[in-house]
Protein backbone atom coordinates (compact mmCIF):
# COMPACT_ATOMS: atom_id res chain seq x y z
CA UNK A 1 0.00 0.00 0.00
CA UNK A 2 1.45 3.68 -0.17
CA UNK A 3 3.33 3.34 -3.28
CA UNK A 4 2.19 6.36 -4.81
CA UNK A 5 3.79 8.17 -1.61
CA UNK A 6 6.99 6.07 -1.03
CA UNK A 7 8.30 6.88 -4.92
CA UNK A 8 12.17 7.73 -4.02
CA UNK A 9 14.26 7.89 -0.49
CA UNK A 10 16.50 10.72 0.70
CA UNK A 11 18.62 10.46 3.64
CA UNK A 12 18.26 12.69 6.94
CA UNK A 13 20.69 13.72 9.16
CA UNK A 14 20.33 12.86 13.25
CA UNK A 15 20.77 16.40 14.88
CA UNK A 16 20.16 14.62 18.85
CA UNK A 17 20.96 11.08 19.50
CA UNK A 18 19.41 8.91 22.46
CA UNK A 19 20.13 8.73 25.95
CA UNK A 20 20.48 5.60 27.34
CA UNK A 21 21.91 4.78 30.80
CA UNK A 22 22.71 1.57 32.63
CA UNK A 23 19.67 0.95 34.82
CA UNK A 24 17.66 3.49 33.57
CA UNK A 25 14.68 3.44 31.56
CA UNK A 26 15.63 3.62 27.43
CA UNK A 27 14.33 7.28 27.17
CA UNK A 28 14.51 8.66 23.80
CA UNK A 29 13.27 12.46 24.32
CA UNK A 30 15.43 14.06 21.88
CA UNK A 31 15.65 12.31 18.36
CA UNK A 32 15.33 14.50 15.74
CA UNK A 33 13.21 14.74 12.69
CA UNK A 34 14.91 12.81 10.12
CA UNK A 35 15.67 9.71 12.08
CA UNK A 36 13.71 7.60 8.82
CA UNK A 37 17.75 5.15 8.30
CA UNK A 38 17.96 1.58 9.46
CA UNK A 39 19.40 -1.39 8.41
CA UNK A 40 18.57 -2.83 5.09
CA UNK A 41 17.30 -6.20 4.43
CA UNK A 42 18.70 -7.03 0.80
CA UNK A 43 16.45 -10.18 0.45
CA UNK A 44 13.13 -8.66 1.36
CA UNK A 45 13.48 -4.91 1.26
CA UNK A 46 12.41 -4.93 4.89
CA UNK A 47 13.92 -2.55 7.37
CA UNK A 48 13.00 -1.11 11.11
CA UNK A 49 10.66 1.17 11.36
CA UNK A 50 11.28 5.04 12.08
CA UNK A 51 10.85 5.55 15.91
CA UNK A 52 8.86 8.71 16.36
CA UNK A 53 9.52 12.36 17.61
CA UNK A 54 7.07 14.00 19.78
CA UNK A 55 8.03 17.43 19.87
CA UNK A 56 7.97 18.89 23.23
CA UNK A 57 7.45 15.87 24.95
CA UNK A 58 9.73 12.63 25.74
CA UNK A 59 9.34 9.72 23.90
CA UNK A 60 10.14 6.78 25.96
CA UNK A 61 10.96 2.94 24.92
CA UNK A 62 10.73 1.36 28.78
CA UNK A 63 12.62 -1.34 29.87
CA UNK A 64 12.95 -4.24 28.02
CA UNK A 65 12.58 -7.73 30.43
CA UNK A 66 12.70 -10.94 27.38
CA UNK A 67 9.62 -10.38 25.28
CA UNK A 68 8.05 -7.57 28.17
CA UNK A 69 8.69 -4.06 27.76
CA UNK A 70 8.14 -2.16 31.04
CA UNK A 71 6.81 1.21 31.23
CA UNK A 72 6.98 3.25 34.91
CA UNK A 73 4.97 5.93 34.85
CA UNK A 74 3.65 8.85 37.75
CA UNK A 75 0.73 10.45 37.25
CA UNK A 76 1.64 14.07 39.18
CA UNK A 77 1.07 17.91 39.21
CA UNK A 78 3.55 20.46 38.08
CA UNK A 79 3.86 23.65 36.41
CA UNK A 80 3.88 24.03 32.60
CA UNK A 81 4.37 26.32 29.93
CA UNK A 82 0.73 26.63 27.66
CA UNK A 83 1.80 29.37 25.60
CA UNK A 84 3.53 33.30 26.20
CA UNK A 85 0.39 35.23 26.27
CA UNK A 86 -2.18 36.11 28.03
CA UNK A 87 -0.68 33.48 30.32
CA UNK A 88 2.70 31.38 30.31
CA UNK A 89 2.89 28.82 33.08
CA UNK A 90 -0.52 26.66 35.00
CA UNK A 91 -0.45 24.29 36.93
CA UNK A 92 -1.57 20.83 34.91
CA UNK A 93 -2.03 17.73 35.97
CA UNK A 94 0.14 15.00 34.06
CA UNK A 95 3.04 12.41 33.55
CA UNK A 96 6.67 11.49 33.86
CA UNK A 97 8.86 8.50 33.73
CA UNK A 98 9.25 7.35 37.40
CA UNK A 99 12.35 9.04 38.82
CA UNK A 100 13.00 11.25 35.91
CA UNK A 101 10.96 14.52 36.64
CA UNK A 102 12.30 16.16 33.70
CA UNK A 103 10.61 13.95 31.39
CA UNK A 104 6.99 15.09 33.22
CA UNK A 105 4.45 17.24 30.35
CA UNK A 106 0.78 16.69 29.54
CA UNK A 107 0.62 15.25 27.17
CA UNK A 108 2.82 12.47 28.89
CA UNK A 109 6.04 11.03 27.50
CA UNK A 110 4.99 8.76 23.88
CA UNK A 111 5.52 5.32 24.98
CA UNK A 112 7.14 3.08 21.75
CA UNK A 113 6.53 -0.57 22.00
CA UNK A 114 6.81 -2.95 18.93
CA UNK A 115 4.45 -5.33 17.38
CA UNK A 116 4.38 -8.96 19.14
CA UNK A 117 6.18 -7.47 22.55
CA UNK A 118 3.78 -7.31 25.68
CA UNK A 119 3.64 -4.06 27.48
CA UNK A 120 3.12 -3.70 30.96
CA UNK A 121 2.19 -0.50 33.19
CA UNK A 122 3.78 0.15 36.84
CA UNK A 123 1.82 3.17 37.78
CA UNK A 124 1.93 5.31 40.76
CA UNK A 125 0.17 8.20 41.88
CA UNK A 126 1.50 11.69 42.95
CA UNK A 127 -2.09 13.43 42.33
CA UNK A 128 -4.40 14.10 45.42
CA UNK A 129 -6.80 12.08 44.28
CA UNK A 130 -7.02 8.41 42.85
CA UNK A 131 -6.25 7.93 39.23
CA UNK A 132 -5.70 5.29 37.30
CA UNK A 133 -4.17 4.33 33.52
CA UNK A 134 -6.56 2.74 30.66
CA UNK A 135 -4.71 1.93 27.25
CA UNK A 136 -7.04 3.52 25.05
CA UNK A 137 -7.60 1.63 21.61
CA UNK A 138 -5.68 -1.64 22.50
CA UNK A 139 -6.50 -5.14 23.31
CA UNK A 140 -6.14 -4.95 27.12
CA UNK A 141 -7.08 -7.84 29.49
CA UNK A 142 -9.97 -6.44 31.59
CA UNK A 143 -8.45 -6.20 35.37
CA UNK A 144 -5.82 -3.64 32.74
CA UNK A 145 -8.81 -1.96 31.83
CA UNK A 146 -8.50 1.34 34.28
CA UNK A 147 -12.17 2.23 34.99
CA UNK A 148 -12.89 3.17 37.92
CA UNK A 149 -15.69 1.75 39.95
CA UNK A 150 -16.47 -1.06 37.27
CA UNK A 151 -13.40 -3.32 36.53
CA UNK A 152 -10.50 -1.56 38.56
CA UNK A 153 -9.74 -0.42 41.83
CA UNK A 154 -8.66 3.19 41.56
CA UNK A 155 -4.66 3.57 42.77
CA UNK A 156 -4.94 5.64 45.90
CA UNK A 157 -2.21 8.91 46.31
CA UNK A 158 1.18 7.54 47.06
CA UNK A 159 0.31 3.98 45.83
CA UNK A 160 1.73 1.83 43.25
CA UNK A 161 -0.05 -0.15 41.08
CA UNK A 162 1.75 -2.76 38.82
CA UNK A 163 -0.31 -3.70 35.61
CA UNK A 164 -0.48 -7.46 33.88
CA UNK A 165 1.98 -7.62 30.85
CA UNK A 166 -0.71 -7.64 27.92
CA UNK A 167 0.23 -7.97 24.15
CA UNK A 168 -1.52 -4.59 22.92
CA UNK A 169 -3.25 -6.70 19.75
CA UNK A 170 -1.41 -5.10 16.40
CA UNK A 171 0.47 -1.80 15.65
CA UNK A 172 -0.65 1.73 15.30
CA UNK A 173 -0.84 4.15 17.12
CA UNK A 174 -3.37 4.78 20.52
CA UNK A 175 -3.32 6.44 23.71
CA UNK A 176 -3.20 6.31 27.59
CA UNK A 177 -4.90 8.19 30.05
CA UNK A 178 -7.22 8.47 33.13
CA UNK A 179 -10.37 6.54 33.43
CA UNK A 180 -11.10 8.20 37.05
CA UNK A 181 -12.69 11.53 37.94
CA UNK A 182 -12.51 11.51 33.85
CA UNK A 183 -14.41 14.52 33.75
CA UNK A 184 -11.41 16.76 36.14
CA UNK A 185 -8.96 14.50 35.04
CA UNK A 186 -8.33 14.74 31.43
CA UNK A 187 -9.33 17.79 30.92
CA UNK A 188 -6.28 18.99 33.42
CA UNK A 189 -3.64 16.58 31.18
CA UNK A 190 -3.53 13.18 32.45
CA UNK A 191 -3.04 11.70 29.11
CA UNK A 192 -0.39 10.39 26.58
CA UNK A 193 0.31 8.77 23.16
CA UNK A 194 1.44 5.33 22.61
CA UNK A 195 2.59 3.81 19.52
CA UNK A 196 2.92 0.25 18.83
CA UNK A 197 5.66 -0.17 15.91
CA UNK A 198 5.88 -3.12 13.26
CA UNK A 199 9.73 -4.77 13.83
CA UNK A 200 10.09 -4.43 9.71
CA UNK A 201 8.32 -2.30 7.59
CA UNK A 202 8.94 -2.10 3.30
CA UNK A 203 11.95 -0.10 2.71
CA UNK A 204 10.00 1.81 0.30
CA UNK A 205 6.79 2.36 2.56
CA UNK A 206 9.33 3.60 5.46
CA UNK A 207 8.64 7.61 6.11
CA UNK A 208 12.00 9.54 7.01
CA UNK A 209 10.16 11.66 9.87
CA UNK A 210 7.57 10.36 11.85
CA UNK A 211 5.64 13.03 14.60
CA UNK A 212 3.34 12.54 17.04
CA UNK A 213 0.70 15.12 17.96
CA UNK A 214 -1.81 15.09 20.62
CA UNK A 215 -4.28 18.15 20.67
CA UNK A 216 -5.43 19.35 23.36
CA UNK A 217 -7.88 22.44 25.04
CA UNK A 218 -7.43 24.49 28.22
CA UNK A 219 -9.77 27.19 29.61
CA UNK A 220 -9.45 30.21 31.64
CA UNK A 221 -12.84 30.99 32.12
CA UNK A 222 -14.63 27.04 32.39
CA UNK A 223 -17.96 27.26 34.10
CA UNK A 224 -16.29 25.53 37.30
CA UNK A 225 -13.65 28.62 38.15
CA UNK A 226 -14.34 28.74 41.23
CA UNK A 227 -13.93 25.16 42.17
CA UNK A 228 -11.05 24.04 39.82
CA UNK A 229 -8.67 26.62 39.28
CA UNK A 230 -5.08 26.15 38.73
CA UNK A 231 -2.70 29.76 38.56
CA UNK A 232 -1.11 31.06 35.66
CA UNK A 233 1.16 33.41 35.47
CA UNK A 234 0.76 36.98 34.53
CA UNK A 235 -3.07 36.99 33.64
CA UNK A 236 -6.06 35.56 35.08
CA UNK A 237 -6.80 31.88 36.99
CA UNK A 238 -6.30 29.27 34.25
CA UNK A 239 -7.76 25.92 34.72
CA UNK A 240 -8.35 22.91 31.80
CA UNK A 241 -11.92 22.95 31.32
CA UNK A 242 -14.30 19.87 31.90
CA UNK A 243 -16.88 21.26 29.45
CA UNK A 244 -17.98 19.02 26.89
CA UNK A 245 -19.01 20.03 23.72
CA UNK A 246 -20.73 18.76 20.42
CA UNK A 247 -19.12 18.05 17.32
CA UNK A 248 -19.78 21.11 15.36
CA UNK A 249 -18.69 21.91 11.37
CA UNK A 250 -16.83 25.94 12.99
CA UNK A 251 -17.64 26.27 16.71
CA UNK A 252 -17.61 29.05 18.64
CA UNK A 253 -16.00 27.94 21.73
CA UNK A 254 -13.06 30.70 22.11
CA UNK A 255 -14.83 31.79 25.33
CA UNK A 256 -15.29 28.12 25.96
CA UNK A 257 -11.58 26.90 25.40
CA UNK A 258 -9.22 30.14 24.83
CA UNK A 259 -6.03 28.19 24.69
CA UNK A 260 -5.60 24.93 21.84
CA UNK A 261 -2.23 23.31 21.78
CA UNK A 262 -0.21 20.50 19.77
CA UNK A 263 2.04 18.52 22.61
CA UNK A 264 0.88 20.82 25.48
CA UNK A 265 1.80 24.14 23.87
CA UNK A 266 0.32 27.02 21.61
CA UNK A 267 2.06 27.71 17.98
CA UNK A 268 3.77 31.04 20.10
CA UNK A 269 5.10 28.49 23.18
CA UNK A 270 6.31 25.40 20.98
CA UNK A 271 9.96 26.27 21.12
CA UNK A 272 10.09 24.95 24.63
CA UNK A 273 9.42 21.57 26.05
CA UNK A 274 11.55 18.86 28.19
CA UNK A 275 14.92 19.17 28.12
CA UNK A 276 16.64 17.37 24.69
CA UNK A 277 13.48 17.30 22.83
CA UNK A 278 13.03 18.48 19.27
CA UNK A 279 11.44 22.19 20.23
CA UNK A 280 10.96 24.81 17.99
CA UNK A 281 10.04 24.79 14.20
CA UNK A 282 10.08 20.78 13.44
CA UNK A 283 13.04 20.74 10.44
CA UNK A 284 12.66 17.93 7.36
CA UNK A 285 14.75 17.32 4.49
CA UNK A 286 13.16 18.46 0.98
CA UNK A 287 11.77 15.15 -0.68
CA UNK A 288 11.35 13.37 3.08
CA UNK A 289 8.10 11.13 3.21
CA UNK A 290 6.87 12.64 6.66
CA UNK A 291 4.31 11.08 8.77
CA UNK A 292 2.39 12.58 11.27
CA UNK A 293 0.33 10.38 13.76
CA UNK A 294 -2.40 12.68 15.35
CA UNK A 295 -4.52 12.11 18.54
CA UNK A 296 -7.12 14.41 19.82
CA UNK A 297 -7.46 14.02 23.48
CA UNK A 298 -9.90 17.31 23.52
CA UNK A 299 -13.20 17.13 23.85
CA UNK A 300 -14.43 18.72 20.46
CA UNK A 301 -13.36 18.01 16.86
CA UNK A 302 -10.96 19.86 14.99
CA UNK A 303 -9.99 19.99 11.52
CA UNK A 304 -5.99 19.75 10.81
CA UNK A 305 -4.51 21.35 7.47
CA UNK A 306 -1.08 20.97 6.18
CA UNK A 307 0.39 24.06 4.24
CA UNK A 308 1.63 23.68 0.95
CA UNK A 309 1.17 19.87 -0.18
CA UNK A 310 -1.63 17.56 0.18
CA UNK A 311 -1.85 15.23 2.91
CA UNK A 312 -2.76 11.42 2.55
CA UNK A 313 -4.68 9.75 5.02
CA UNK A 314 -3.08 6.22 5.69
CA UNK A 315 -4.59 5.06 8.85
CA UNK A 316 -7.76 5.71 10.92
CA UNK A 317 -7.95 4.49 14.88
CA UNK A 318 -4.68 2.23 14.41
CA UNK A 319 -6.20 0.52 11.49
CA UNK A 320 -4.63 0.88 7.97
CA UNK A 321 -6.96 2.53 5.37
CA UNK A 322 -6.95 2.53 1.54
CA UNK A 323 -5.19 5.52 1.26
CA UNK A 324 -7.22 9.03 0.71
CA UNK A 325 -5.68 12.27 -0.11
CA UNK A 326 -6.82 15.46 1.65
CA UNK A 327 -6.43 18.84 2.15
CA UNK A 328 -8.16 19.06 5.63
CA UNK A 329 -9.09 16.01 7.81
CA UNK A 330 -11.50 16.23 10.83
CA UNK A 331 -10.41 14.77 13.86
CA UNK A 332 -13.50 13.37 16.65
CA UNK A 333 -12.43 13.51 20.48
CA UNK A 334 -10.86 10.57 21.65
CA UNK A 335 -9.91 9.34 18.04
CA UNK A 336 -6.98 9.31 15.88
CA UNK A 337 -5.19 9.29 12.46
CA UNK A 338 -2.23 9.31 10.15
CA UNK A 339 -1.42 11.46 7.46
CA UNK A 340 1.64 11.68 5.48
CA UNK A 341 3.03 14.23 2.85
CA UNK A 342 6.13 14.36 0.83
CA UNK A 343 8.34 17.43 1.65
CA UNK A 344 8.63 18.61 -2.17
CA UNK A 345 7.61 22.15 -1.40
CA UNK A 346 10.80 24.07 0.30
CA UNK A 347 9.83 26.68 2.91
CA UNK A 348 8.35 27.52 6.21
CA UNK A 349 4.98 25.78 6.71
CA UNK A 350 1.92 25.72 9.55
CA UNK A 351 0.54 22.31 10.29
CA UNK A 352 -2.94 23.64 11.97
CA UNK A 353 -6.13 23.02 12.91
CA UNK A 354 -8.61 25.32 10.23
CA UNK A 355 -10.89 26.50 12.57
CA UNK A 356 -9.99 30.12 13.17
CA UNK A 357 -11.05 30.23 16.72
CA UNK A 358 -8.42 27.58 17.58
CA UNK A 359 -5.41 29.50 15.84
CA UNK A 360 -5.55 32.28 18.52
CA UNK A 361 -4.85 32.20 22.25
CA UNK A 362 -7.78 33.81 24.15
CA UNK A 363 -9.02 34.99 21.07
CA UNK A 364 -6.01 36.78 20.35
CA UNK A 365 -3.47 36.32 17.21
CA UNK A 366 0.02 36.41 17.95
CA UNK A 367 3.29 38.82 16.39
CA UNK A 368 1.64 40.37 13.13
CA UNK A 369 -1.47 38.49 13.51
CA UNK A 370 -0.30 35.69 13.11
CA UNK A 371 -1.70 31.71 14.25
CA UNK A 372 -0.93 30.71 17.49
CA UNK A 373 -3.27 28.69 18.96
CA UNK A 374 -3.08 24.98 17.81
CA UNK A 375 -0.59 25.01 15.49
CA UNK A 376 2.89 24.06 14.70
CA UNK A 377 5.79 25.09 12.42
CA UNK A 378 7.23 23.07 10.26
CA UNK A 379 10.69 23.99 7.95
CA UNK A 380 11.05 21.89 4.41
CA UNK A 381 14.95 22.17 3.12
CA UNK A 382 16.64 25.61 3.37
CA UNK A 383 13.97 27.84 4.71
CA UNK A 384 14.26 31.16 6.45
CA UNK A 385 14.31 31.33 10.06
CA UNK A 386 11.09 31.70 11.20
CA UNK A 387 11.12 35.59 13.24
CA UNK A 388 12.03 35.40 17.17
CA UNK A 389 9.45 37.34 17.46
CA UNK A 390 6.81 34.91 17.08
CA UNK A 391 7.90 32.84 20.26
CA UNK A 392 6.33 35.57 22.53
CA UNK A 393 3.46 37.84 23.37
CA UNK A 394 2.38 40.32 20.08
CA UNK A 395 4.02 43.86 20.33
Amino acid sequence: MRRGLAMRRTTSVIVVTAALVLGVPTLLSGQAAGSGRGGRDGNRGQVAPTVPITPSVATYQGEKNGDTRIFRLTATEFQQQLATFPIRNATVWGWQVTGRPETRSTPGPTLVAYEGERIQFVVTNNLPQPTSLHPHGTHQPNENDGVAGINFDPINPGETRTYTPYRPGHAGTFAYHTHTNTATQEPRGVVGLITILPQRVAWMDKPNVDIGMTLQTFNPDGPDADDTTVPGEGGKMLNPSDEGGLIAPMPDDRGMFPFFTINGKTGDASNTGVPGAPNGPIKVNQGDLVQIRLYNASSMSHAMHMHGTDMTVVDINGHPVSPQTVTAKAIAPGEFFTVRFRANNPGTWIFHCSFPGHQANAGKSGFQGAPVGMTRIIQVGNAAPVPAAYFGPPS
